[in-house]
Order: structure tokens, then C-alpha cells, then sequence
């Protein structure tokens, strides 16, 4: 398996925390609770999306 450079091993943390950020941030400002509750499931899956393909375009 691919071995993560100390590089991206500092900026995964941050990564995270700034998906955890916009998504309370979403939910806090949606109108009702679904609607809180697809913006946080989205910018979640976008994120862990983002974060697959750029770990695998960096393991090539």
C-alpha cells in the first residue's frame, strides 16, 4: 500500500476539520432539519470523495 509523505499526513487533520466545519456551519444555517441533514451528507461525501481521488492520483 502507498505510504503518505509527513506532508500529507499534517494536512489530512485540517482536511477534516474543514469538512466537519462546513458542515455544522450548513446545518446550523439550513431552514429545517433535513435540509441540515443533506448538506451535511453531502459536503461529507464530497470531501471523502476528494479525499479518495486525490490520495489515488498521488499513489500513482
Amino acid at each position: 500500500m502507498y505510504r503518505l509523505s509527513d506532508a500529507q499526513r499534517r494536512g489530512l487533520p485540517a482536511g477534516v476539520l474543514l469538512s466537519v466545519m462546513a458542515s455544522v456551519l450548513g446545518g446550523i444555517y439550513s431552514d429545517d432539519f433535513l435540509t441540515g441533514f443533506a448538506l451535511t451528507a453531502g459536503i461529507c461525501a464530497v470531501a471523502l470523495i476528494a479525499a479518495t481521488l486525490l490520495l489515488g492520483l498521488m499513489g500513482r
